[in-house]
Parts: structure tokens; C-alpha cells; sequence
């Protein structure tokens, strides 16, 4: 089943039996685990009547701009108080990642004010 539209990462728990079934399954049918759950995924949607699917996926939360800014001024502010801890032993990466963290403070005040 390779021609699949994504990958989905997951953990399946089995109980040993189940695990047992599986991989005598996978070897009968000489397929990958990964394929065979595929498979099965995709037979157990197909009978799943569309009244069961009736309540709409809610939109991802997408913080506010202000939200934004203050979760990045905070970040900013972690970030500065390691700085200091550090002093001279600071890594650079470290100034830079202040100066990115400084940039989008930036813009994201423009945007809230424009």
C-alpha cells in the first residue's frame, strides 16, 4: 500500500495475542506490518456509515496575534536570563537565536499595530 496520501505515526497496543495474530497474518500474506494495519484501517473506514462521521473536525487553535507576542516576549525573556547565567561561556548559536526571537517580537508588533 504504498500509494497512500500520508503517513500517520502511530503506536498500536496489542495484547500478545492480538500481537501473535498480527504477525501470523503479516507472514501469511508475506506483508510488512505496517501495510497490513494500512490495510485494515482503510477496510474498517470503508464500512464506517458517513452518520457516524456527522460531527465536523474543529479548526486547530491558532493563537492571537497579542498571544503570539506574549508568548514570544516571554520565550525572549528565558532566554536573555541564560544568557546572563552563561556569561562569556554562552554558545553563539545562543546570540542568534535572541536576535530571531528579537526579529519576530518586531514584526509581530508592526502587524498588531498596522
Amino acid at each position: 500500500m504504498s500509494d497512500g496520501f500520508f503517513t500517520l505515526p502511530c503506536r498500536v497496543v496489542l495484547p500478545a495475542e492480538q500481537r501473535d495474530r498480527l504477525e501470523r497474518l503479516c507472514r501469511a500474506r508475506s506483508m510488512e506490518v505496517s501495510d497490513l494495519v494500512s490495510e485494515l484501517v482503510v477496510q474498517y473506514l470503508d464500512e464506517v456509515p458517513d452518520s457516524a462521521l456527522a460531527e465536523p473536525i474543529p479548526e486547530p487553535y491558532a493563537p492571537s496575534l497579542s498571544e503570539q507576542l506574549r508568548q514570544h516576549e516571554r520565550e525572549l525573556r528565558r532566554l536573555r536570563m541564560r544568557q546572563n547565567q552563561l556569561g562569556a561561556s554562552a554558545p553563539g548559536w545562543l546570540d542568534n537565536y535572541v536576535a530571531d526571537v528579537e526579529r519576530e517580537i518586531a514584526a509581530l508588533r508592526r502587524k498588531l499595530e498596522g
